[in-house]
């Protein structure tokens, strides 16, 4: 392979080699799920409610069954009607969904059936044949209206209460009681959906012969995918396969296994194999995929004259939708990420997982620390204000350090938060502007963040695997379970694999995400790929160097402890000197003398400890990613318009495996943040349909309003990190709409507790504020 070597791609990790999956991208020959084709594959739909909440009395399948070209209909009775969800391992009282619902709906478009047919128009005609008898029951759209007593029950939690998680620490009240200025805020944040542009889309395929299934789909996790259809279908995991095709975006939304993977693997068995495949429409997208939970965020905290943080209360009602889905990892990840970012001894806060007769609330990006991050972090600068200190000198007094161990005993080793700080506001000019524009209506402001690099909430372990192969020729092949779905993971992993091997970025290829030929790995959450999957990676790509070195240590009898293979040569690290270049080392491997077949193997589970939530401690993580977030801003008082003129954001990412990719996701994050700030808000409607579910009324940022955005990356290198490399891929949305808002006072002094800050609301609090002036 030696003429095919791109020298410039050595020593790939701190490069911004080219994305592995570039060019299929751009030339558009990538495949996607909707793009497969098979001979008489049908076209499968779901069969859904129209009511929000109803008992099922009945149901006639036989005029739909007798429909030309409808090959196959099924309902809950085709079932073993098992429940499945995502926290069973931790909360096995939240499993409360069925593939296919048999006795009660929750909610407008819960799954009760699919048909399958030759083409799109008959199975919606098919659809339409269907006879459903239904007894309507009281429904409740409001979480608060749910969580009254006498309120419909959805479920048979008390007071539609799914979770209550409580987290408890020190004593807040005595700490409150001698705090120099104590205040209370409370904060309300909306439902939002994920919005990827390729909906949710999957294609299935039932081999008669060996009782197996296939399912090919648009997923950020396979093996959790292939987990749940096991389950749901009582098969063996070895019978089910589940590939991974290119995904576009995620963003939480394809965590799970969806009633429709479900419905596209039965209704294919009895189409006796023939494949199916199921593609939601936009409407199906923001009425039974996932959403961001609505969140109400009551917060009430005392500090010292000194600024010293004593004491933090509050509650945290959460809207979960009709299922639980993912939503005690989500309250949980609302409540506890404080500790990761200030130093805090009292703490009290309670959260409330609610059920809704609406779309179901499960993972989105952030997993609850968005609308957390607005919270705590708005409501931190007006705590500093109480005291009349600097927002950042605030928190430079009270953020967390690097070898600590937290209230709730996370572990945290590297820690660039301080840095971020520093260098975020110097290169912003905080000194200058903050508390100086304000009669340009102009203003500055901050928000700080941290994060995980993974996370043992899902199940006992939080493990990856990789395989690295090296062919006779050289090439190397690069299997991993992880999921990309867009971030770059492969091309990450592809640069982790060929520097620790200690060849060109060239030579490498990687298959990812396929149940029967790669690792497990558990999927694209919690900025967990890089951490996890890294150091699997570097696991197997150091085991296939051992298996090369050995070889050449025997061969030219030389302890193999002196051997190593650098930039395409096997050295001696005693003189570094050059023994023999890659190519000949494999060539020799190969050889009839020894005819070693090359494959390492690599296996990563992080050092951590799984939340207690009866206490609230644990280390959850291998190690947590810091960041600070500056806005500077420009009010219209006449329009209510907010016109943001420049972010900065400093990144604590550990190392920088590839710092374009780094960039992307930064970049990526903090427009999901602006969308949310200004834009996003899913709402209901009385029966608890959405009532803005399409991309004409549901407003999102594009690329052409994005404002300049300066981005600052802080190497700490942490020890456990793959070559000192964190995840990152959500930190950098968790402060930005509190940013914003802070920004927001420091031009006109009015504060912005509800989200999104429309140029309504800000018009209202521009009026409040005039009318109290007036008064005084």
């Amino acid at each position: 392979m030696q003429n095919q070597i791109n020298k410039e791609y050595l020593n790939p990790v701190g490069k911004s080699v080219p994305r592995i999956d570039g060019k299929g991208i751009v030339t558009g020959q990538t495949k996607y799920a909707f793009d497969l084709k098979f001979a008489n594959m049908l076209v499968g739909k779901m069969i859904r409610s129209p009511h929000p909440h109803a008992r099922i009395i009945s149901m006639d399948t036989s005029k739909a069954e007798s429909l030309p070209g409808v090959r196959a209909v099924i309902t809950a009775k085709d079932t073993d009607q098992i429940k499945f969800g995502s926290n069973e391992y931790f909360f096995p009282h939240t499993i409360d969904q069925m593939a296919l619902e048999s006795e009660k709906v929750r909610y407008i478009g819960d799954e009760i059936g699919a048909v399958a047919a030759v083409d799109e128009e008959t199975a919606l005609e098919a659809l339409k044949l269907i006879d459903v008898q239904y007894e309507i029951l009281p429904h409740v759209v409001d979480v608060q209206e749910a969580m009254k007593p006498g309120a419909p029950q959805i479920h048979e939690s008390l007071n539609n209460i799914a979770v209550i998680m409580p987290v408890n620490f020190g004593n807040p009240e005595r700490a409150l009681k001698e705090a120099d200025y104590v205040r209370e805020d409370l904060f309300y944040t909306p439902a939002a959906h994920q919005s990827a542009m390729e909906p949710h889309v999957c294609v299935a395929q039932w081999e008669k012969f060996t009782n197996k299934v296939t399912l090919w789909a648009s997923t950020q996790a396979p093996f959790k995918c292939r987990e749940a259809l096991a389950k749901t279908l009582k098969m063996d995991l070895n019978n089910i396969r589940v590939i991974k095709m290119a995904v576009g975006g995620g963003f939480g939304g394809k965590l799970e296994m969806l009633p429709m993977d479900f419905s596209a693997c039965l209704l294919s068995k009895k189409a006796g194999g023939l494949p199916v495949k199921i593609c939601y429409n936009r409407e199906e997208e923001f009425l039974a995929s996932r959403r961001k939970h609505g969140m109400i965020y009551k917060l009430k905290s005392g500090v010292k004259k000194d600024g010293t943080l004593v004491a933090i209360t509050g509650e945290v009602i959460a809207d979960g939708g009709a299922y639980c889905s993912y939503g005690p990892t989500v309250i949980a990840a609302a409540i506890m990420r404080i500790f990761m970012v200030y130093k805090i001894q009292h703490f009290r806060v309670t959260g409330y997982r609610v059920y809704t007769n609406t779309p179901v609330s499960g993972a989105m990006r952030g997993f609850g620390g968005v609308q957390a991050g607005f919270a705590i972090e708005a409501h931190m600068d007006m705590l500093a204000e109480g005291i009349g200190m600097d927002p950042v000198e605030f928190r430079l007094k009270n953020i967390t350090t690097p070898n600590m161990t937290t209230i709730n005993k996370m572990i945290i080793s590297s820690n660039g938060l301080k840095e971020c700080i520093e260098k975020s506001t110097e290169a912003a000019g905080w000194s200058k502007k903050r508390g100086k524009q304000r009669h340009l209506r102009r203003g500055i402001g901050i928000g700080i963040a941290a994060d995980v690099m993974g996370s043992k909430m899902y199940k006992s372990h939080e493990s990856a695997g990789s395989i690295v192969k090296v062919e006779e020729d050289g090439s190397v092949y690069l299997f991993t379970g992880a999921a990309d779905t867009g971030q770059g993971s492969d091309t990450a992993l592809s640069q982790i694999a060929c520097q620790e091997l200690g060849v060109s970025y060239s030579r490498i290829k990687c298959k990812a995400g396929d149940t029967e030929i790669t690792p497990f790995d558990t999927g694209s959450f919690a900025s967990r790929v890089t951490f996890i999957s890294g150091n699997a990676t570097i696991q197997a790509a150091r085991d296939a160097k051992m298996q090369i070195l050995g070889v050449v240590a025997k061969e030219f009898s030389l302890n193999m402890d002196n051997l190593d293979i650098k930039a395409e040569e096997v050295i001696n690290t005693k003189d570094s000197t050059a023994i023999m270049d890659f190519d000949k080392a494999v060539e020799l491997c190969y050889s009839f003398h020894y005819g070693n077949q090359i494959i390492g193997r690599g296996s990563y589970n992080p050092n951590t400890t799984p939340i207690d939530f009866r206490t609230g401690e644990g280390n959850v993580s291998g190690s947590y990613g810091f960041e600070a977030q500056i806005a500077e801003v420009e009010v219209n008082t006449e329009t209510g318009e907010v016109t943001v003129l420049k972010m900065w954001d400093a990144h604590d990412i550990g190392k920088a495996i590839n710092p374009k990719s780094v960039e992307g996701q930064i970049e990526g994050s903090l427009a999901m943040g602006l969308g949310y700030t200004f834009m996003e808000n899913l709402q209901f409607d009385k029966k608890g349909r959405p009532a803005n579910g399409n991309f004409a009324n549901y407003r999102l940022p594009r690329a052409i309003g994005m404002p300049p955005i300066e981005t600052i990356l802080i190497e700490t290198n942490d020890p456990q990190g793959p070559f000192g490399a964190k995840g990152m891929g959500e930190a950098s949305l968790l402060p930005t709409s509190a940013a914003i808002a802070n920004a927001i006072y420091d031009a006109v002094g009015i504060r912005l507790k509800e989200l999104p800050f429309t140029p309504e609301k800000i018009i209202e609090a521009l009026k409040e504020q005039q009318e109290k002036k007036v008064e005084v």
